[in-house]
């Protein structure tokens, strides 16, 4: 695969995914602050610029997550670890239905099938509950 650029954005029923830089700082790091109060713009900045670098060596993909209805920032998903034999499908949400959540990490899987077929998938997702465990396990 040449270049990630063509992945992007990735749509789905009641979510829009794209590069973090495609949205505005600010609700990257008010949702990062619900996750840990100390976050501010430098570590928000931060982080962002190691996605972006991992996209473009190619070490992983990870989008901002938009609710289509809402227009809310709403999380970050996307695949991790991508240069070894078990990627890893990273799903992290708040103030999303587990309906909502099952249908993000259902198309990041969907994804990685069609992109590395042979490749086993691990799973970082929050929250995890036990229906989300029970499709995960099912898929």
């Amino acid at each position: 695969m040449r270049s990630f650029e063509g992945l992007r954005p990735i749509i789905t029923e009641h979510f829009y995914m794209d590069w973090l830089t495609e949205f505005k700082l600010q609700s990257v790091i008010d949702f990062q602050k619900q996750q840990d109060e100390k976050t501010d713009i430098m570590s928000t900045s931060n982080f962002i610029n190691a996605i972006m670098n991992d996209i473009m060596s190619q070490k992983g993909l990870l989008w901002g997550v938009m609710d289509k209805e809402t227009k809310h920032f709403v999380g970050v998903a996307g695949i991790s670890n991508l240069k070894s034999d078990s990627p890893i499908v990273y799903v992290n949400v708040l103030n999303i239905s587990t309906d909502a959540e099952l249908e993000l990490i259902r198309r990041i899987v969907q994804f990685k099938h069609q992109y590395w077929p042979d490749k086993n998938s691990q799973f970082n997702i929050s929250p995890l509950n036990d229906e989300i465990k029970a499709a995960i396990d099912a898929l």
